[in-house]
């Protein structure tokens, strides 16, 4: 599909969410009562102030029109891809994306009233897109029902699923909808000749203020979410520390910078999952990094043993055996651990979090022991 009509059809999508939304979040389980906490944070939808949940997995987004739109992007070589965000993120700043639900005059405008396809925008742009792009568009914002409704979906978007950004990008969101907030212009009203659309910007300059200040606390409280989680992530402090063992051996041992961005990035995955895909590729990401730990750790043994560096798992596994690196238990253990990462991590469809918790900490502990053994034997 050309990138032109892929434009065209994202655009029709986006008109029809408009006219009927389908952007909304759901319990991921049934609860047994009403009462419970999370469906207690699911009835908080639309209120300007929401609690943010500390286990976004109990919430999932569901949206018929964010999956065509998923669907249209997959027709679309990665390429022009970045034509069809760039399009959907051009309705922020448009005064007229959003729909009236209501004929009072009076209250045109209210966004209960209202209904918008810039929920959607940002669903699919922060889920599929650059979350960067959409947060810069915030500052650029039509003064609009749409913009008020886009600041009520992303406080529930904070408040339910706050992995879906990270910790550094919050500021930028706090910066955004400051923005918003100071600049917003009294004497625009002045210059509407319609009725319905100074009563439009009649009712978002009384709402957003409200808004601006509760997505802001949220992204104050998702800050703290993360902090906490890197601080106490299962009360295992032992982990923590071991993990920036690793990182020094690596580094001291002079391993690749690459192996070490794996370990990273699996690390952002595991600690930010908004999707148990997330998880998945975090194990995806240490079954390639304990390959590449052997196989490195091969090359700076063939240099004191001698022999042919092995290219294969497996080999490497041998090789330090023989050259007694590695224990006999020892290397049954490394055997049967990535046998356990790729059926239960990279095999299945998805990857429970309790499974990425044993898998990612089982490969920081492996990991530092074969490191600590190559250093004493002074492998480099």
């Amino acid at each position: 599909m050309n990138v032109q009509d892929a434009v065209a059809k994202a655009g029709q999508i986006l008109d029809e969410e408009r006219a009927l939304p389908t952007a909304s979040y759901w319990l991921a389980a049934p609860v047994a009562s009403a009462a419970a906490p999370v469906a207690v944070a699911l009835g908080e939808r639309g209120a300007p102030r929401r609690s943010v949940q500390e286990r976004p997995e109990n919430f999932i987004f569901r949206s018929t029109n964010f999956d065509l739109l998923c669907a249209l992007l997959d027709k679309v070589p990665k390429g022009d891809r970045s034509a069809i965000f760039g399009a959907s993120l051009s309705r922020i700043s448009d005064r007229e994306s959003y729909r009236h639900t209501s004929q009072d005059v009076l209250y045109a405008g209210q966004w209960r009233r209202c209904s918008s396809e810039l929920p959607l925008v940002a669903e699919f742009n922060v889920r599929r897109g650059d979350k960067l792009s959409f947060v810069a568009m915030l500052s650029k914002a039509a003064l609009s029902p749409g913009l008020t409704l886009l600041l009520v979906h992303l406080g529930e978007m904070i408040a339910l699923n706050h992995t879906l950004f990270a910790d550094g990008e919050y500021p930028r969101i706090q910066t955004a909808v400051e923005s918003i907030k100071k600049n917003l212009p009294d004497r625009e009203l002045t210059r509407l000749q319609s009725t319905v659309q100074r009563n439009a910007v009649h009712w978002a300059c009384l709402e957003l203020p409200t808004l601006c200040d509760c997505v802001s606390e949220e992204c104050r409280k998702a800050r703290y979410l993360f902090l906490k989680g890197d601080l106490l992530p299962g009360m295992n402090f032992e982990i923590n520390q071991d993990r920036g063992k690793v990182l020094t051996f690596l580094e001291k041992l002079g391993f690749t910078e690459l192996l070490i961005q794996s370990l990273d990035e699996a690390e952002r995955l595991y600690h930010t999952a908004a999707t148990p895909f997330d998880l998945k590729n975090s194990l995806g990401l240490l079954r390639s990094f304990l390959e590449q730990l052997h196989l490195q750790a091969c090359a700076a043994a063939q240099k004191k043993f001698g022999g042919q560096p092995p290219s294969k798992w497996g080999e490497a596994l041998k090789f330090l055996r023989d050259n007694d690196v590695l224990s006999k238990q020892e290397e049954a253990f490394a055997a049967q651990f990535y046998t356990l990462m790729s059926d239960t991590g990279v095999h299945p469809l998805i990857a429970e979090r309790e499974y990425a918790r044993l898998i990612r900490n089982m490969s920081i502990e492996y990991g530092l022991l074969l490191l600590t053994k190559l250093d004493r034997l002074g492998l480099r």
